[in-house]
C-alpha cells in the first residue's frame, strides 16, 4: 500500500466517526435555500436527468433532495454496480416500492428500469475539502465513473451532498482521483468548476 493510500485509509477512518457524530446530533440538514440558489446558479431548467442517492448509514439525508426532484419535474435516477471494479450505471428510480437489494446490500432500481447518463449527479462523501477533491469510501466507483462519461463525451456536473464539518484543509489525491464541481452542506455552496458546461 502506497503513501497517499495509507494516508487516505487513516482519513476514512476519522472521518467516519466524525460523520456519525454529526448525524446523531443533528436532527435536520436540508437547506432548500442553497439548492434554489444552486439550481439558478446551473440552470437547472436546462437539465433533465438528476441522480442522485439513497442515504445509508451516517450520510446525510438524501429525502428532502429527491423529493425536490421529482418536484421539479426532473427525471431522477440512482447508481447501480453492474460489476465490481468497473464505473456505475444509473438506472431511473420512480418508487421505493420498485427497489431490489444489490451491491453490498444497497437498495438499487429493478433490473428492468431504464438506465441514462445524468446530467447532474449528486454523490455522497466522507470529506471534502477547498479545492474540491472529495474523499469516498475507496471503491473508486465515482471516478471510474466521471472518466467513462468524460472518455464517451457525455458532458455532466457533480455536486457532493454534505455536512458542513465534513469539510477538511486538504485531501491527499492521485492521478485517478476527480473533483467535484461543487459542494451542498447544510450551511454553504461551494463552487470549484467556472467552467462548467451550463453556466
Amino acid at each position: 500500500m502506497n503513501d497517499i493510500k495509507d494516508e487516505k485509509s487513516i482519513i476514512r477512518k476519522k472521518q467516519k466517526n466524525i460523520r456519525d457524530k454529526i448525524y446523531n446530533n443533528k436532527p435536520s440538514h436540508f437547506a432548500l435555500s442553497l439548492f434554489n440558489k444552486f439550481f439558478e446558479k446551473i440552470n437547472f431548467q436546462e437539465i433533465n436527468i438528476v441522480s442522485s442517492f439513497i442515504s445509508i448509514n451516517s450520510e446525510i439525508n438524501t429525502r428532502e433532495l429527491n423529493n425536490l426532484i421529482f418536484i421539479k419535474n426532473k427525471i431522477l435516477c440512482l447508481p447501480v454496480i453492474e460489476k465490481k471494479n468497473s464505473h456505475l450505471i444509473f438506472k431511473q428510480f420512480k418508487s421505493e416500492e420498485n427497489f431490489v437489494k444489490g451491491h453490498m446490500n444497497i437498495s438499487e432500481p429493478q433490473n428492468n428500469n431504464k438506465i441514462l447518463n445524468p446530467e447532474l449527479i449528486f454523490v455522497p462523501c466522507l470529506a471534502f475539502d477547498n479545492k474540491g477533491n472529495r474523499l469516498g469510501y475507496g471503491g473508486g466507483y465515482y471516478d471510474r465513473t466521471f472518466a467513462y462519461l468524460n472518455k464517451i463525451n457525455h458532458r455532466f456536473i457533480s455536486v457532493a451532498y454534505a455536512y458542513e464539518e465534513q469539510k477538511l484543509d486538504y485531501i491527499p489525491i492521485d492521478k485517478f482521483d476527480f473533483k467535484v464541481d461543487y459542494v451542498i452542506t447544510e450551511k454553504n455552496l461551494y463552487s470549484f468548476n467556472e467552467n462548467s458546461f451550463y453556466r
